[in-house]
């Protein structure tokens, strides 16, 4: 729908924050995510400096037919926010922390490296994800794996409470014995029932660990995962892991020594005793001397460094599946289509190990499915033009027709896009949580307000 001149006043009136249209100059650079492949126009952007903006922007996309799309950060941008209200929440960024509880409170703009700014100093550490620049909440909703995951679990399995605005513009609290049905749903449905405002997690004792990574050349791709598949049956849920296999693209934005090469690299992490960590590493030097090896005692303060991820927005299209086990046909598939193929517009093919406390969490306890999964398997591509980016989808598709006999047939919601956002939800879920979630979105959102996060009502992307 178009939004007029005097309805963008009247909902400004109502406001601490700003209310920008497509006239607004600040508009096009707060129209973008993180992710620059999601091209949105909103209708309005709602820059929120109060819990109190985000109930005036519900109501009030209530009142005149809006769809409602959130971000903080946008790295976990789905679908695009178009013709609708886009409610920014990167400025409610409060943390308190409660060291003797072992809890932190944040708001809903949060980043994960403030969290962990905050918590340090009291010698405890949030259940973060790969990089410290990604917002709370969207990765706490979808899941949340990250270097703690195998020992301490999923960063949905730390939530203590939720506050979130629901589309009939009422703030509420959910827990455990508050709004429980609401709170189950949130921890692990995305952003399908209201805007997240605030939510408390625990945290856990762990002031360093053994960690880095090991870089071998690309021409070891089929060994080093027939290795990898060996080394993580060993591994005690202190270690948590992953190894991507990839080969950079001759674009410009690669740094030109780096054009076309492909690389081995183990990432992992260790809580727990040094020498025991350091041990399970020194298996792989025995196996193999590596082209580098940055594993090493850090604080907790340093744990990006173990994955490294960018800071800057990049336009990347990635997609994922989940795997019981790596047969040696799936490892031969995956080197055939990052290796072995110099010209594949696909980067990068990433394996996580699971397991560990992912699995032990009983399975209704939150809408989270598939934690008896082995491996989470992401693969990706850069996408700088709409031409690279359709290129990219068509070789994921081809990529994965030829992995589909080794594959369990399901995904992890924080790593799906576009139209797996709307066409593959379901495949994140048990068949009965996706029943639950499908009534709870029925009663919470009938309407279909938040129609722009992972969709478990099938909608056409184009609005």
């Amino acid at each position: 729908m178009t939004v007029n001149t005097t309805s963008a006043v009247y909902l400004q009136q109502q406001m601490q924050g700003r209310v920008l249209t497509p006239e607004d100059a600040d508009y096009e650079q707060l129209r973008r995510g993180w992710n620059l492949t999601i091209n949105q126009y909103p209708s309005l952007i709602l820059v929120a400096e109060t819990v109190e903006d985000v109930v005036a922007g519900v109501r009030y996309a209530r009142e005149t037919g809006l769809g409602v799309a959130v971000q903080s950060t946008g790295h976990g941008l789905q679908i695009p926010a178009n013709n609708s209200l886009l409610i920014l929440t990167s400025r409610l960024n409060a943390i308190e922390i409660d060291a003797q509880a072992r809890t932190a409170r944040m708001e809903a703009g949060v980043v994960w490296g403030k969290v962990v700014e905050k918590a340090v100093p009291y010698g405890l550490a949030p259940l973060l994800g790969s990089s410290p620049h990604v917002g709370v909440v969207g990765y706490t909703l979808g899941g949340g794996i990250g270097w703690l995951a195998r020992k301490y679990g999923l960063a949905a399995d730390s939530v203590r409470s939720i506050d979130l605005v629901t589309p009939d513009g009422v703030l509420r609290h959910t827990s455990p014995t508050e709004n429980a049905d609401l709170f189950w749903g949130l921890r692990g449905g995305g952003g399908n029932f209201g805007v997240v405002t605030a939510l408390e997690v625990e945290l856990f004792p762990v002031t360093s660990l053994y960690g880095g990574n090991l870089t071998y050349s690309g021409e070891l791709a089929g060994p080093a995962l027939r290795f990898y598949r060996d080394w993580i049956q060993t591994l005690p849920d202190e270690m948590t892991s992953s190894i991507a296999v990839l080969r950079f693209p001759s674009f410009p934005q690669v740094p030109a020594e780096m054009r076309g090469k492909a690389f081995v690299i183990l990432r992992a992490a260790y809580v727990g005793d040094d020498a025991e960590g350091e041990a399970y590493i020194q298996q792989w030097l025995d196996w193999n001397p590596p082209l580098s090896n940055a594993f090493h005692t850090l604080p907790f303060s340093e744990i990006a460094t173990v994955s490294n991820d960018p800071v800057d927005p990049a336009p990347t299209f990635y997609s994922n599946e989940l795997l019981d086990g790596l047969s040696d046909e799936a490892i031969d598939v995956i080197v055939q289509n990052i290796i072995t193929n110099p010209t594949a517009p696909l980067m990068v093919t990433e394996l996580r190990h699971a397991g560990g406390a992912i699995a032990r969490v009983p399975a209704d306890s939150n809408a989270i499915g598939n934690r008896d999964a082995q491996l989470y398997m992401q693969m990706a591509g850069m996408a700088p033009t709409p031409e690279i980016q359709a290129a990219v989808v068509a070789y994921i598709q081809q990529y994965k027709a030829q992995l589909q006999p080794y594959l369990r047939g399901n995904v992890y919601l924080n790593f799906i896009k576009g139209h797996e956002a709307t066409s593959r939800v379901k495949d994140a879920f048990l068949p009965e949580s996706y029943k639950r979630l499908m009534a709870l979105k029925a009663h919470y959102d009938p309407d279909l307000m938040f129609r722009f996060s992972y969709q478990l009502v099938p909608l056409p992307v184009a609005e």
